[in-house]
């Protein structure tokens, strides 16, 4: 036996990615010098490193060397024990080749990953996302799939609901989305959740992703739909303000003979300092068939502005000298608001509306005209509770009453 060798270190443990130091005794038994040649075998020979390689010995000496041990991070190394041999081999007679073995101990690496490969998705009720589950470390992985959104918007159901994954190696996983609710309001509700890989004793592996809600009215329908509904509401104001009353006096003209044009006159209110409208047709005064008291046709017109949570009024005061005889009267709300409306005469309480109740107009038609003296007051009364509009910031009602003036 021309030589000896141990390890001075029992068995060891290290992690991949990282390196341990043993040390290594050569003996020369023989009587003459000799040279040896020192190299790594087994599974671990790959990540061996040994220094110095080869060494001279006088006969009955000895001399340590360094074993280096160096696992790479990699899925391939695998975790648990292997052996580690070294082969000494000396020059004057490469037949004697002496072995010396040690136990290696390579540590666990557990590294998962998932990635969502539909970051973003847009749907109105569900959406299928997928996700990769890699597997970076040393050792199988087996993952349940939880989905994690803390607006509780979302829900989600997973196949397959746990995956597994080798060294290495990645796993397809699908996730249908489903929002718990519907988005009624125009616009689009952006809700990011999570995706949890999540394995007893281990980290968990996370990744986000973003589920666009688009809402159950598309905006351009709504953006048409209060299009359509503007045009509406500006054809029936023109028909009750220009177009009716026009009508009207070309058939009492048409009846009556020759007959004055309307006279549209704009009024500031001293109390209020709100602009009423009052349109006058004045009788024709050369016609035989008009009366002396049938007076003049007036047409007054009310709108109303008033901010949410506040009362607003205006109102029309009968002139001196005449007196007014209601016979019609029209309320219009055409955005839906909420809140009432009251017609007074003065402190006098006419009529009352609910304004939710109105939708487009409601018309009061009176068997008994009301009359106003001279002096007294037609008044409407706003009080905004609600916008119906939420591109408006104030209640707007309009109110048209038709009458006679006339002279006291």
């Amino acid at each position: 036996m021309a030589a000896q060798a141990w390890f001075s270190d029992g068995d060891v443990t290290v992690a991949p990615g990282s390196s341990v130091v043993l040390h290594l005794t050569v003996a020369n038994l023989a009587d003459t010098t000799d040279s040896f040649v020192i190299t790594p075998a087994g599974l671990a020979a790959a990540w061996t490193t040994i220094t110095p390689s080869t060494i001279t010995l006088f006969g009955g000496t000895q001399q340590d060397v360094e074993v280096r041990v160096a696992p790479p991070l990699l899925p391939g190394t695998s975790s648990g024990n292997t052996s580690l041999t070294v082969r000494v081999v000396p020059n004057s007679d490469p037949d004697e080749v002496r072995t010396v073995d040690v136990v290696i101990a390579v540590g666990t690496v557990v590294d998962r990953h998932v990635e969502v490969l539909q970051p973003a998705q847009r749907a109105r009720r569900a959406a299928t996302y997928e996700m990769m589950l890699e597997n970076r470390g040393n050792s199988q992985a087996t993952c349940r799939m939880y989905l994690v959104d803390p607006t509780g918007r979302l829900e989600a159901d997973f196949d397959p609901p746990s995956a597994g994954a080798e060294p290495g190696t990645s796993t397809l996983v699908k996730a249908r989305v489903t929002t718990t609710r519907l988005q009624w309001e125009r616009r689009p509700r952006t809700i990011t959740f999570r995706v949890d890989a999540a394995e007893a004793g281990h980290p968990t592996a996370s990744a986000t992703a973003t589920f666009v809600q688009e809402p159950v009215l598309p905006q351009r329908l709504v953006g048409r739909a209060v299009a359509v509904a503007a045009a509406l509401v500006l054809i029936a104001i023109a028909w009750f303000t220009v177009v009716r009353p026009a009508v009207q006096d070309a058939a009492r003209d048409a009846v009556r003979g020759d007959g004055q044009a309307p006279v549209t006159t704009s009024v500031i209110d001293d109390v209020t300092g709100s602009m009423v409208t009052v349109v006058v047709t004045t009788m024709p005064e050369n016609d035989p068939g008009a009366g002396a008291d049938e007076g003049t046709i007036a047409n007054i017109a009310l709108p109303m502005g008033v901010a949410v949570g506040e009362t607003g009024a205006i109102d029309f005061t009968v002139p001196a000298g005449q007196r007014l005889q209601v016979t019609d009267i029209v309320v219009q709300n055409p955005n839906g608001d909420q809140g009432t409306l009251l017609v007074q005469r003065d402190d006098v309480t006419l009529y009352l509306f609910r304004l939710d109740n109105i939708i487009g107009d409601s018309s009061v038609s009176l068997v008994t005209p009301i009359e106003f003296g001279a002096g007294q007051r037609l008044v409407v009364t706003v009080t905004c509770a609600a916008v119906g509009d939420p591109t408006v910031a104030m209640c707007a009602q309009n109110v048209f009453a038709s009458g006679v003036l006339l002279d006291e």
